[in-house]
């Protein structure tokens, strides 16, 4: 599904100090360094325009001079669309997954965003941004009770074998992406912070960052907890 681009997702909590052996430096790399076209979409957050400020100063850091924000939880313009179709490089950010994904499928962005990946622009993703790459998405629902539970909606379905969580050891997530992969057949991907997987077409899935990817695949009863540089058995 992702044609000619490349999909990095994070789960979450990036380093945020601009440095040049971050994340967030190698996803820049990979969107065209300085010559990059970023586009920022915050519309998971809840304070959507002071998150996409901080990812622009960073971007700014790193050398990048076309960064545009697009709000798709105020609706968008023609050439919102044309932005993110035209990016080299697509920045999702964290919050609410399943908020993002209704923003992004009532204003069209969600086909954009596809269509520009299939043409070749980077899509990162951290934490919301990363568990709505794939199809079928896991994001926690809170019942009128106050207690919270696990559900699934239709992400962007750029990896549609694969379903991906984050802030996954900080916060003991291997039992409900396990529940999650049992009930979908579906590769497990947990993500820790700081830390990615990079898809790239015709290219081997490798991990990135500062601590661990663990996969959990629906036939086998052991899962896989690979660090920096080693490749996802997809």
């Amino acid at each position: 599904m992702i044609g000619n681009g490349c999909v990095m997702v994070i789960g979450g909590n990036e380093d945020k100090r601009a440095a040049h052996t971050s994340l967030l430096a190698e996803f820049v790399r990979r969107a065209g360094g300085g010559e990059a076209r970023i586009v920022i979409v915050p519309s998971a957050s809840d304070e959507p325009v002071r998150r996409a400020a901080q990812y622009r100063r960073i971007f700014e850091k790193l050398g990048v001079q076309q960064i545009h924000t697009v709000h798709a939880e105020l609706g968008v313009t023609p050439d919102d669309l044309l932005l993110i179709e035209n990016a080299t490089g697509l920045f999702i950010t964290g919050g609410d997954q399943e908020l993002l994904m209704r923003h992004l499928r009532e204003t069209g962005c969600a086909a954009a965003i596809v269509n520009a990946v299939r043409n070749g622009a980077v899509y990162c993703g951290t934490s919301a941004g990363a568990s709505a790459v794939s199809k079928k998405m896991l994001f926690a629902r809170t019942l009128a009770n106050g207690r919270e539970v696990m559900d699934f909606a239709e992400g962007l379905g750029l990896l549609p074998c694969v379903i991906i969580d984050q802030h996954f050891s900080e916060r003991q997530r291997l039992p409900r992406l396990v529940q999650a992969v049992k009930k979908h057949g579906l590769t497990g991907i947990g993500l820790d912070e700081n830390t990615a997987a990079v898809w790239e077409a015709g290219r081997e899935t490798r991990v990135h960052g500062a601590s661990n990817v663990t996969v959990v695949h629906p036939e086998e009863p052991e899962m896989l907890v690979l660090a920096h540089g080693e490749t996802l058995p997809l």
